[in-house]
């Protein structure tokens, strides 16, 4: 992602950095290297979720495709009752191994529970985990801000792979107290601040319209809600300084002309999920009209609540499949290079060049070397044959 695809390209590792990048013949292995081949394969930037809930993998195949938004989120609520920290905690691994397999080396992680983070923490995949926290009751914007940071507080500290960091979840689920206080509060080793907005028809119709059933969901949690004052979700955001410049959002896929200005301006990005959107049969995301005002937009698995896998392989397919007018190579760049701007990363995640970490994946190449290469990676899923974090190798 940073030229022209090389054949018999090759990669030297000194030090978890990229040093060198080109033909075996020009690169020459030293006598006091090891050398790692790969035939009929294709080296790749690892590829970056940017945004994924992987807690909540305990619930896989178990909620109905296609339901109500609302209904949904009642469904994952009664089918979490129960759970047990070490239950997140497993389906968190679980989760970032099944990443790994599928050749993501970078993970944007949302979760509530906080057990993510402590289990991310110690694994062998870069992560930027949020502890994410919700609160519609201004009047506990602060206990509940503070309550987040102790918990912050109290994990592992930052390292070069693991960057965790405080969210809120969306609009209809805190006040817009709350989302300052946190936006105010991230740490500034972290990433960017991320939440959801615009997702669903529920969602505009809350804010837009003052009705309906999520609205409905929401005042049954918290009965101070006020009537939404006929803004788009987005707008609403805008209009109480609760949009932090820089951030990244998920999903969007409501948003308007309007909507699109207000994120251009604040520089924002969009982590898009493309089969969580169709297992929900949301509506929207206007992809050129966002590329138009000059978006950066990436890619997200979303959670198994509401998906089938974690392979970003699959959304890339998925994408092409909603949106067959993408060039390929600009798909291709929404899981590596768009996602490392997103995090502020740019040149050193998504990338293979010097300087740059030492985070690429081998994945089988099916075809004649002729064929489009960008046409192949997003056509069909791929068989990871290594994956490489840190200059490590984790996968293979």
């Amino acid at each position: 992602m940073n030229g022209p695809p090389i054949p018999w390209g090759c990669l030297r590792v000194t030090d978890q950095m990229i040093s060198q990048v080109g033909t075996l013949e020009e690169l020459r292995r030293r006598p006091d290297e090891s050398l790692r081949d790969f035939p009929d394969a294709v080296l790749m930037p690892g590829l970056i979720n940017a945004h994924c809930h992987l807690e909540l993998g305990m619930v896989r195949n178990l909620l109905p495709p296609g339901e109500a938004f609302p209904m949904w989120v009642s469904r994952l609520r009664k089918a979490l009752e129960g759970a047990a920290p070490e239950d997140y905690r497993q389906a968190s691994r679980l989760g970032a191994l099944e990443c790994l397999k599928n050749g993501t080396t970078t993970v944007v992680d949302v979760g509530n529970t906080g057990e993510s983070l402590h289990e991310l923490a110690s694994l062998p995949i870069r992560s930027f985990p949020y502890l994410e926290v919700i609160g519609l009751d201004p009047a506990l914007a602060q206990s509940r801000l503070e309550n987040a940071l102790h918990r912050l507080g109290a994990l592992p500290k930052a390292s070069g792979l693991f960057s965790p960091g405080i969210t809120g979840h969306a609009p209809y689920s805190c006040s817009p107290e709350l989302l300052r206080g946190l936006a105010a509060a991230m740490p500034q080793a972290s990433g960017p601040f991320t939440m959801h907005v615009a997702e669903s028809a529920e969602e505009y119709a809350m804010f837009k319209e003052g009705k309906g059933a999520l609205l409905d969901f929401c005042r049954r949690i918290f009965p101070g809600w006020a009537e939404p004052a006929g803004q788009s979700p987005i707008a609403f955001l805008a209009a109480k300084n609760a949009l932090p410049r820089n951030a990244i959002l998920a999903h969007c896929n409501r948003a308007d002309a309007a909507d699109i200005r207000i994120l251009a301006e604040a520089n924002c990005s969009v982590a898009h999920c493309p089969r969580s959107k169709a297992f929900f049969g949301h509506e929207g995301f206007p992809v050129q009209a966002m590329r138009d005002a000059g978006l950066n937009l990436c890619l997200g698995t979303d959670s198994l609540a509401s998906n089938e896998g974690l392979s970003l392989f699959d959304e890339m397919a998925e994408l092409h499949r909603q949106h067959p007018e993408l060039p390929c190579t600009d798909i291709v760049a929404m899981a590596t290079v768009n996602g490392a701007k997103a995090l502020g990363r740019s040149g050193e995640l998504g990338v293979l060049r010097p300087g740059a970490a030492a985070d690429f994946i081998a994945i089988t190449l099916r075809h004649h070397p002729e064929y489009d290469l960008f046409e192949e990676i997003v056509g069909e899923s791929h068989e990871v044959l290594t994956a490489v974090v840190n200059g490590e190798e984790v996968f293979g």
